[in-house]
């Protein structure tokens, strides 16, 4: 294992004991994290804190009746962090808290993220690669690890997430892979949160189950998950809370930034008209990754990351000088995912500053 840019945390055994040990293990980043969003939620979603503790709760039924397994672990998270629980739910419902008033179109929040699928049939070696760009807060970048899950009768999990949160963009010992873009249109609600709907897909034995994982629950926001397998398959899905659209590669590739690029009339979707530059970087990278069909490999997609086509506003992000400081967003992290060969490669910051550091098979799980 290369020297990583992310502490690694490895947890295991059952639901409370996982959580505890995350808790435990990562206390003093989780209230890092816990300091931030409850500055952030007030800032975005004029939450107060008590306000968003008290939100929080109303998703609990919801969570538990999706997998009581994932409650669990978030008590125990809790327990092990010596904070109230509370605090773990509201920073695992952040997107559904801070994406608030955005939702209703009021606020005009900074969204960006690029990902990214390649099959067999697109890549020089018949490998199959899923990527990401994260492009968030630039505070929280130092509040995220690379987290392993090892869970008696479920898949282990490899992923990357900020301290405190159940899920984000990762692999699992069964071959399913997934990255996310936060997306944001109308009837946002009380449901299952976007980030359980992540650690759902990591849970799943097969490439039905994971779709299943999206698909199924009363979803309580919006969300993209980009959903690979090993053996070569990728789709994604474009979720509102009421409906949803899916997008299967086209010769071996799907591209996907912020926003709907499926047409349905049931979905109000406010990110174009608020942040243009999702356009601009989905059809960036659907053009990069076309000039190399059938040629993709890792260096490929590693140049489609750093990518400083409309700058700042680039695929490869940096900050944005006329955003406040304190919430200032970039490219936290760039990740690239060989399926195939069960290789999980990591930068921390824009890319074109930052080398890759390699988590391999043996490491992994």
């Amino acid at each position: 294992m290369s020297d990583l840019p992310f502490p690694i945390i490895t947890i295991e055994g059952s639901p409370h004991s996982r959580g505890v040990q995350y808790g435990k293990q990562c206390q003093a980043l989780i209230s890092k994290t816990i300091a931030f969003y409850r500055k952030v939620f007030k800032y975005e979603s004029n939450l107060d804190w008590n306000q968003s503790l008290q939100k929080s709760t109303e998703f609990i039924p919801y969570i538990q009746k999706y997998d009581f397994e994932i409650m669990e672990e978030i008590e125990g998270i809790a327990e092990g962090a010596d904070c109230p629980l509370e605090e773990i739910l509201a920073i695992n419902v952040r997107s559904e808290l801070l994406f608030l008033l955005t939702a209703q179109g009021k606020k005009r929040m900074k969204v960006s993220c690029t990902s990214l699928a390649a099959t067999p049939e697109a890549t020089s070696e018949r490998e199959t690669f899923l990527a990401q760009n994260w492009d968030w807060y630039v505070k929280t970048q130092n509040q995220c690890i690379i987290l392993k899950i090892k869970q008696p009768g479920r898949p282990h999990i490899l992923q990357l997430v900020e301290a405190g949160l159940i899920a984000k963009i990762g692999m699992n010992s069964a071959g399913i892979g997934m990255c996310t873009n936060a997306m944001v249109c109308n009837n946002w609600r009380v449901g299952v949160p976007f980030h359980v709907i992540l650690r759902g897909i990591l849970n799943a034995q097969s490439m039905s189950e994971a779709i299943g994982a999206v698909t199924k629950p009363d979803r309580a926001s919006a969300g993209n998950f980009l959903i690979g397998h090993s053996d070569g398959e990728a789709i994604n899905i474009e979720a509102g809370p009421d409906d949803l659209n899916i997008i299967y590669p086209e010769r071996g590739v799907i591209t996907h930034a912020n926003h709907f690029q499926v047409p349905n009339s049931n979905i109000r979707d406010y990110i174009p008209g608020l942040w243009p530059d999702t356009i601009v970087r989905g059809h960036r990278a659907a053009k990069l990754l076309s000039a190399d069909k059938n040629r993709i490999n890792r260096r490929t997609i590693q140049n489609l990351l750093q990518d400083h086509f409309d700058n700042p506003f680039s695929i490869c992000s940096h900050s944005f000088e006329k955003t406040p400081a304190e919430y200032t967003n970039q490219t936290n992290a760039s990740i690239i995912i060989n399926l195939s060969r069960q290789k999980f490669y990591v930068a921390k910051g824009p890319p074109c500053d930052h080398t890759y550091a390699l988590i391999d098979k043996k490491d992994i799980f």
